[in-house]
């Protein structure tokens, strides 16, 4: 049965009664953290503080568990550091910046059906659609949705600092007025002439966000065209990657079925696609179009290489894109898979030559010529690579791109030119030694003209397929400073990074990026201080903000602390964030008292910088990258961030969550249906830190509904139980307890939410059923215990039923404040693990063995090893260790023995060799004697048979006996 939760998607059967119960507390306690302002974090120099952020979401929206899942980890992290001792400051901002809402509204105002669509699958009354004409009514709208998602799924947030960007705000616009100000000074921001993403229809650059996150990171490259000249008097502008490889260049490549256009390009007649065109025109050609022509037309026609002088065919390949690049293509076999994959299939297919009217010779007289020799490679590069990938047609493109970024890479890194293509000019030098020699000796002699594209396709979020244009006035961050980028390296190379492996592709950006276009015009955003004809774009004014949050409590309540929002200035700004200036005069200007004055530059040096910022994985090549460079630009060295956390996408149901696939659930309905802290498990559940993908299960939502409400039962009908006797098994579940908290805190501090719940519930509630099933009743006290971290360990997950269980148990203290509860080492006992381990393997091994008999045997008898065959597994084990092979180390450890005992130990070898988890589980013989002792009963129980235990010495002459080995007795079936 399932029951319809939204128009979009079913939800699986939830529990209606036990949900409710679980709603009911959540509201139950989010009131009772308002009333107490728990989250409300103020300087106290006696605790260590710990400062925790998430990028403030676009509020364009109603939140989805995609945002929800980050900023969830967020919330996860700074409860566990919080039950840590430290004084944590989580705040929350809202990113109103950029094109969108803008564009939206404009959408709205022409009454676009598809924008009102929008609004209305959202939930959005008819009677306040009208209203979204105006962008400033999207920020003041979503932001309160976007707060009451937020408090409803129970984030521990310090609400006294909230904010949202842009001019709307006055006291955030003027911190970024700031801090623009002083970039200026410093000549890190200019104007020039620079390549820019650029939407043709809305007439702006386009950034990372406004446009659709697939299309993310993708910038301006800069590539060659190359100049073929035709027979038929026009140019064919080739756009290439790899100009240096034009000297194998032995026909060009037309799409026949696309339309191409005939253009005057700077008083040369062109062939190309309309996309290259306008690309063109966009940087600085004169562009003028005098016809069009099919790409069919074209084919058959021969132009020649101007390198070469070879003369060469165009031909007709369907790879090609005439709204890529230029649209023409020059034909390289030897070293493009595609095209000698295109050639292959014109040889193949007599009706396609037959149909353009091709003659078979011109194919015969093409030979791929071969320019550059790599290692890797014993003939054509492109063959070989193609044969490997296994490409049939070029309609293969999976296996025809992973073939061409394979080739390309191998030899631009570690190709050699041959001497006898290059002669002694770029003969016998690397690819990438030369390359650039070679782009200007081609376009000194007019040959080839250097341009910039994008590697491929980007639209903007208002639908436009984007292109690259040179802009001219455009202000710039400096990106490609050299000190600059010196000064971010040393920064990346002194955080923390979760996890650890993410670090080189913040290193990679950094050293990638160029100039940034950090202006638009007609956009929401913060005017630029000495040029309010533009805007601060949506990246470039969300870099330094969380040092805002520091003392935003201050700026946005003047109804609090009496601040004059039109004094504000960058004195007061100089003085607070770098400690510059007098703090009288700054006084006496803003009208800020100057105790006042010297609180909020206290609270600022307090809490900075930034311990950890958690983040998707999308913004590592734009937001984070830029979050550190503008922090090592504007704040000295002990201000630099600290550490950066990353996780993947949310999936829903193992596919990625799109409103197309009706699989797009909002974070209220989710709450809706299943209540906060099952919507919290199953989020948490989803995924670890890293670049993998998270997949947020319903099932498990619903599922969660049943394990909170069952814990919450146990936990509170169940503490003050049981005995107080003390016995084998307690001391294993107490070691059991103490390993998990072990593991459970060192996932916390990485952030690993699904491991934390794998480990420290479902492997926790494993191990307490064990615990029953082999010891009866618990011992009082352990149970007790057992509740309690099971509770902790729970609480900054599912933190509203783990307060509702701490107060049930007789806890005075709000969880929340509660201390994390340290593992007590010393009562971990390794070798008590091991032994109950080899019960466990035992009895399983057991069930098998019997299942296997026709009858059911009368007797089992376990037999365990003598007692020297725990020393000679023991140096076998340390001598496998330190050599690596099992043979050699047998061999060394038979050295100690008799020959009686080197006669037995032949017959063991075998099963030794198949069961190397042994090594693992070796303990005394006492502590296995006693452990199996204690576990008979249980055995006995479970099969239904006699089971007695022997030793080994007591049955010298059964053969079955004296295979018995440690952490591996022998067992023996009596019928």
């Amino acid at each position: 049965m399932t029951i319809i939760a939204n128009e979009r998607m079913k939800f699986p059967e939830v529990n209606i009664e036990r949900r409710d119960f679980l709603k009911s507390i959540e509201e139950k306690w989010q009131k009772i953290w308002e009333q107490e302002r728990v989250f409300e974090a103020d300087p106290d120099p006696s605790k260590q503080k710990f400062f925790v952020t998430f990028p403030y979401p676009y509020i364009n929206a109603y939140p989805h568990l995609g945002t929800g899942y980050t900023v969830l980890r967020v919330d996860i992290l700074a409860r566990f550091k919080r039950m840590q001792g430290y004084n944590v400051l989580f705040p929350q901002g809202w990113h109103a910046t950029g094109g969108p809402i803008a564009a939206a509204a404009l959408r709205v105002r022409e009454g676009d059906p598809k924008q009102i669509s929008i609004l209305r699958s959202l939930g959005i009354p008819e009677s306040k659609i009208p209203k979204f004409k105006d962008p400033e009514y999207w920020v003041y709208f979503f932001t309160k949705e976007f707060k009451r998602d937020f408090q409803r799924l129970g984030l521990s947030i310090d609400w006294r600092r909230e904010f949202f960007t842009t001019k709307l705000n006055p006291p955030y616009n003027k911190f970024i007025q700031w801090q623009y100000t002083l970039l200026r000074e410093k000549n890190l921001i200019a104007k020039g002439r620079h390549p820019v993403v650029w939407c043709p229809k809305e007439q702006k650059v386009v950034g990372d966000h406004d446009r659709p996150d697939e299309y993310a990171g993708i910038g301006p490259t800069e590539v060659v065209i190359i100049k073929f000249k035709g027979e038929d008097d026009l140019t064919y502008p080739c756009l290439t990657y790899r100009p240096e490889t034009v000297y194998g260049a032995v026909n060009l490549w037309v799409n026949p079925e696309a339309e191409y256009i005939i253009a005057e390009v700077d008083g040369e007649k062109w062939i190309v696609g309309e996309y290259g065109a306008h690309e063109l025109a966009d940087q600085d050609h004169t562009v003028k179009i005098v016809g069009r022509i099919k790409g069919a037309q074209l084919v058959g026609r021969f132009a020649h290489n101007p390198v070469t002088g070879w003369r060469v065919p165009v031909l007709p390949a369907f790879f090609v894109d005439a709204n890529m690049g230029t649209g023409v293509v020059m034909s390289v076999p030897a070293h493009a898979p595609y095209d000698y994959v295109a050639l292959e299939d014109l040889k193949k297919d007599p009706y396609l030559l037959e149909k353009y009217g091709l003659d078979p010779s011109i194919l015969d007289a093409i030979q791929p010529v071969k320019l550059i020799d790599v290692e890797d490679y014993k003939g054509l590069p492109a063959k070989e690579a193609v044969e490997m990938f296994k490409a049939k047609s070029q309609r293969d493109i999976n296996a025809l791109d992973k073939a061409t970024k394979e080739v390309y890479s191998k030899e631009f890194y570690k190709g050699i030119l041959r001497l006898e293509i290059y002669g002694e000019r770029w003969g016998g030098r690397k690819v990438y030694e030369v390359k650039e020699e070679i782009i200007n000796s081609l376009a000194e002699r007019g040959m080839a003209l250097r341009h910039y594209t994008l590697s491929s396709p980007v639209y903007c979020r208002c639908g436009a397929k984007t292109h690259v244009k040179l802009v001219k006035d455009q202000w710039f961050l400096g990106y490609s400073d050299k000190e600059w980028k010196k000064k971010a390296h040393e920064c990346v190379d002194q955080m923390r990074f979760i996890p650890e492996d993410v670090r080189q592709e913040f290193h990679r950006f950094i050293d990638w990026y160029e100039d940034w276009a950090c202006t638009h015009e007609r956009e929401l955003g913060t005017p630029l201080p000495w040029d309010d004809r533009w805007v601060l774009e949506s990246l470039s004014d969300s870099t330094i903000y969380m040092s805002y949050y520091t003392i935003a409590k201050y700026l946005q309540h003047p109804e609090v602390y009496g601040i004059d929002w039109e004094k504000l200035d960058n004195d007061f700004f100089n003085y607070i964030f770098l400690g510059k200036g007098d703090p009288n005069t700054v006084s006496s200007k803003t009208g800020i008292s100057r105790d006042l004055l010297e609180r909020i530059r206290e609270e600022f040096l307090y809490w900075y910088p930034v311990d950890m910022r958690l983040s998707g994985k999308d913004l590592i090549g734009n937001h984070l990258v830029f979050f550190i460079m503008h922090h090592v630009a504007i704040f000295p060295r002990d201000k630099w961030p600290r550490g950066i956390g990353i996780n993947g996408w949310i999936l829903v149901a193992g596919k990625k969550m799109a409103k197309s696939l009706g699989n797009y659930i909002l974070i209220r309905e989710a709450i809706d249906y299943w209540g906060t802290d099952a919507t919290r498990f199953a989020e948490a559940y989803a995924g670890n830190s890293g670049m993998d993908d998270a997949n947020f299960e319903p099932e498990m939502a619903s599922k969660a509904v049943d394990l909170l409400y069952e814990w919450y039962k146990f936990a509170t009908e169940n503490y003050g139980k049981g005995d107080d006797e003390h016995r084998f098994m307690d001391e294993w579940f107490e070691s059991v307890l103490n390993e998990t908290l072990l593991k459970v805190t060192e996932e916390y501090e990485q952030v690993n939410t699904k491991n934390i719940l794998v480990e420290g519930f479902f492997d926790l509630q494993k191990n307490y059923k064990w615990y029953i099933r082999r010891r009866g009743a618990p011992n009082r006290e352990l149970l007790k215990r057992f509740i309690e971290i099971q509770t902790l360990i729970l609480a900054p997950i599912v933190p509203h039923i783990a307060e509702e269980i701490w107060k049930a148990i007789g806890k005075q203290q709000l969880v929340v404040k509660a201390k994390w509860p340290r593992a007590q080492e010393d009562k971990i006992n390794k070798d008590v693990l091991k032994a109950e381990t080899m019960i466990m393997k035992l009895l399983e091994d057991l069930k098998e063995v019997i299942k296997l008999k026709k009858n059911k045997p009368e007797r089992v008898i376990v037999v365990l090893p003598v007692s020297w065959k725990y020393d000679f597994l023991e140096k076998v084990k340390q001598a496998y260790i330190a050599t690596g092979r099992l043979p050699e180390a047998i061999r060394e450890a038979m050295n100690s023995l008799d020959s009686e005992q080197r006669a037995r130990i032949g017959k063991i070898i075998p099963i030794l060799q198949k069961n190397l988890d042994i090594f693992d589980l070796i303990t005394s013989p006492n502590l296995e004697t006693r452990a199996l002792a204690d576990a008979l009963s249980l055995i006995q129980e479970t099969l239904a048979i006699q089971v007695v235990i022997e030793r080994e010495e007591n049955l010298k002459d059964n053969p079955k006996a004296l295979t018995s080995l440690p952490a591996r007795p022998a067992i023996i079936l009596e019928e």
